[in-house]
């Protein structure tokens, strides 16, 4: 069974359920009577989803098992110990791809399972043993045919903004002119090492993995001084640091040299480092599901260059 999104992860997957099964979720399992709608037998999809609820025709049911179904492994809670659901309250597989919580009321399994974003099909049973029939509920979830960010907050954390001038990436060079004419010459070679720095983090899941490869650029939001912008631009969305060569962004000086002579040259940077909380808000193309991903970035912006002859 191919799950109709807009029935079941739009407009309420649990009132579909409730709906469908509500003749029968405060009775006892009597001869004949399925443990739940046969159609969750074998669910399949390319989205997550957010708290649905599967109605179970028992008053005293147990979530006993979850399985890989291509494996048959039983899947394990963090302490390493089979995970079931026995009592009212929830539980979580570690990584948080999937939590399942059992509600009181209306005698209810809640499901909610986070995307997945690997190119194989993740394939999973959760056994459901009442008044001693068992029978399973089958997920075959594949990725979305594709991700794109739908809104971002990007809050600068106060008091992370930083300036200050160094040397950090400088380099002394030594700039001769052979001939019999004063000459201009190239600085670049002093900033060859000085950068930009982008660094993004998380701890959640699939934080990076939903970034499509052809549109991981995003515009993080420019640096303002004094009414000038002194970055303003679009960087790779990607875990950990990110660098951009400060001498293709700008145009360096050229320093006047005089005939058969040789100066030495150095320089420094005033940088501008800060550091911001970020949420994006993603939205799975196959489905229209949405879910929320944070993190903090990190950022050293080269403002300006100062060139020393001595």
């Amino acid at each position: 069974m191919i799950l109709n999104y807009s029935k079941l992860l739009i407009i309420s997957f649990a009132s579909f359920l409730i709906f469908s099964m509500s003749s029968c979720d405060k009775e006892d399992l009597g001869d004949g009577t399925e443990l739940f709608n046969p159609d969750f037998k074998d669910i399949q999809l390319k989205s997550g989803f957010s708290n649905n609820a599967i109605s179970i025709n028992s008053t005293q049911w147990t979530v006993n098992y979850i399985k890989d179904a291509v494996s048959g492994e039983v899947l394990q809670d963090k302490d390493g110990k089979p995970l079931v659901l026995d009592a009212f309250g929830d539980v979580e597989l570690p990584g948080g791809w999937l939590k399942l919580e059992k509600i009181e009321e209306d005698n209810l399994l809640n499901v909610s399972l986070k995307e997945n974003f690997d190119t194989q099909a993740r394939k999973f049973l959760i056994g459901i043993l009442a008044d001693g029939t068992q029978d399973e509920i089958s997920f075959t979830q594949n990725r979305g045919i594709g991700y794109k960010l739908v809104k971002k907050e990007i809050i600068e954390i106060p008091g992370s903004r930083k300036e200050y001038t160094s040397d950090e990436g400088c380099h002394t060079i030594k700039l001769t002119n052979h001939t019999a004419v004063a000459k201009n010459m190239e600085t670049a070679g002093i900033f060859k090492d000085v950068n930009y720095l982008s660094e993004f983090s998380s701890d959640e899941y699939g934080a990076f993995d939903w970034v499509n490869s052809s549109d991981s650029l995003i515009f993080m939001g420019e640096i303002l001084k004094d009414d000038i912008a002194y970055w303003s631009r679009q960087v790779p969305y990607r875990s950990g640091q990110y660098l951009e060569p400060f001498v293709k962004t700008v145009n360096m000086e050229q320093l006047l040299v005089a005939p058969y002579s040789s100066v030495h040259v150095r320089g420094e940077i005033t940088y501008l480092t800060r550091e911001c909380h970020y949420t994006f808000t993603i939205e799975n193309l196959s489905s229209g599901y949405r879910f929320d991903i944070s993190g903090t970035w990190k950022q050293k912006v080269p403002l300006t260059s100062i060139t020393r002859v001595f």
